[in-house]
């Protein structure tokens, strides 16, 4: 009884270490990292090498690859500090998700609203991937805290710094200045008193954002070309992912089915005229612009989601707070109060060693760094698989898709050191034909230009798929150690 009343009176503090220790474990678990994880660690060696070392994907955003680097350059692992700072912000992320629910509702669904933010699978499973959802959340959380009060200039002024830097870790966040934009601009004040907001608002946004669109044009001759080229990226290997206008409902909604109350909160919030409530019009705003985004975007992932999970789960804990109280003072309630907490629960519970149960794909460190140093590779690396990252500080160029692997081969075939695939990673779409003539050619073209020296193949459980991976030595490098060799004798 003590230890629950000290959780009484400290409910946040116990959430935020309840978070933290599920966090520990799940990092213990070692979850293989993603593409994308690899590419963001790449970009940061490139940008403190000045282009010497690792990748550049122009579509990408800068403040999560520019963090990343800021370790590299002071000598310490990304891989790892990578993962530190993914839970730093998830608990970032739950403080302060805790922190806006109490102001727009109370601390009783502030309570609800962090505990089931936190165990939700899909806000877990981005923790340790060291991609930039963690990083964007937290800061598009901050510009929300700061929008609330929006009779203040310094505070909204701040709102949108912060969700200028939550824009630029991930683009979509954008949707959440738009959201609060428009929040602004619906209300009843007067028009200079509107005027002004908006212009600090726009501000503190624009602080963040010009530079980098001059920085744009400097580079590419285009200040929107990451915009452009990002935009045309999520249209490519669509076969690739989840689609239908009911995927994130069949995907998410009905695998996380705690969050088919957020579907009941906007049917109060509608019936009630919620949206003459400033603060629950943004969190209402927010997650439908975000989710209806996603829906016209051809590419869907469950992760595009996580960015707007706090929104939703502050909808759906003022839900589970509202019918436990209608049951619990019902004289002849369907289910009684008790019965319906250990529902919730359930439901909140159930779905999480489902969601977080994925297949460990093979690495092959060792392997790679012997091959590196007994071959005293010290060029170009091109590889299909960004990976690489992990083991190596030499410039990398990736093949990509079978959009672009042939091209990027013949153009780079005289200029790697060394070269590394999956031939997992060079798809096709089903049925076409040309695609897999061409990839049947490129991965020919590989095998007789250069001499194999690795080869392993490894078969996923869950899908049945067989991978193969090779590494090769271009005949260019055996010659010249050849050479090298006999002129030593």
């Amino acid at each position: 009884m003590k230890i629950w009343e000290k959780i009484k009176q400290r409910p946040l503090l116990y959430v935020l270490l309840l978070s933290l220790v599920l966090r520990i474990i799940f990092l213990f678990v070692d979850y293989p990292l993603w593409w994308d994880s690899y590419v963001y660690v790449n970009m940061g060696k490139y940008i403190f090498s000045a282009g010497k070392l690792g990748i550049w994907e122009s579509f990408r955003p800068l403040i999560h690859p520019f963090i990343l680097g800021i370790f590299w350059k002071l000598g310490l692992t990304p891989l790892i500090w990578g993962k530190i700072l993914d839970t730093v912000f998830s608990l970032m992320a739950i403080y302060l998700t805790y922190k806006i629910a109490e102001k727009i509702f109370n601390r009783k669904i502030a309570v609800i609203t962090s505990l089931t933010f936190s165990l939700t699978p899909a806000f877990i499973l981005i923790n340790g991937l060291i991609l930039t959802e963690p990083l964007a959340i937290t800061l598009g959380l901050l510009g929300v805290w700061f929008a609330l009060n929006r009779i203040s200039s310094p505070k909204i002024f701040l709102a949108g710094f912060f969700l200028g830097l939550s824009f630029m870790t991930k683009f979509p966040q954008g949707i959440l200045f738009g959201a609060v934009g428009l929040a602004l601009l619906l209300q009843k004040d007067k028009w200079r008193q509107k005027i002004k907001i908006l212009f600090f608002y726009t501000l503190g946004f624009s602080l963040t954002v010009i530079p980098y669109l001059l920085l744009n044009h400097h580079l590419y001759g285009n200040a929107f070309t990451p915009f452009t080229a990002g935009s045309w990226i999520v249209t490519t290997a669509t076969w690739l992912y989840g689609s239908g206008i009911f995927f994130y409902f069949t995907h998410f909604f009905l695998q996380t089915p705690i969050y088919l109350f957020f579907f009941w909160y906007l049917y109060h919030f509608s019936k009630t005229k919620g949206w003459h409530d400033y603060r629950k019009l943004i969190i209402v705003l927010i997650p439908v612009l975000t989710i209806a985004y996603f829906l016209y975007v051809p590419r869907k992932e469950i992760r595009y989601l996580t960015t707007i999970l706090p929104f939703m789960v502050m909808t759906v804990a003022y839900a589970l707070n509202h019918f436990y109280t209608k049951i619990k003072h019902h004289p002849q309630p369907v289910i009684t109060a008790k019965a319906f907490i250990i529902l919730c629960t359930i439901f909140i519970l159930v779905p999480l060693p489902h969601q977080l149960q994925i297949e460990r794909a093979p690495t092959f460190d060792n392997e790679l760094k012997s091959i590196v140093s007994e071959k005293n590779i010290t060029g170009l690396i091109l590889t299909s698989d960004p990976a690489l990252v992990s083991i190596v500080d030499l410039p990398l160029v990736t093949l990509d898709n079978m959009d672009f692997a042939p091209q990027i081969f013949e153009r780079e075939k005289h200029n790697y050191d060394l070269l590394f695939i999956n031939y997992c990673d060079f798809n096709c779409p089903p049925n076409d034909e040309t695609c897999q003539k061409a990839r049947e050619d490129l991965l020919l073209k590989m095998h007789d230009s250069n001499e194999e020296l690795f080869s392993k193949q490894f078969k996923f459980n869950n899908t049945g798929r067989i991978c193969t991976y090779k590494v090769y030595l271009p005949k260019q490098h055996i010659n010249n150690i050849s050479d090298t060799t006999k002129t030593n004798e």
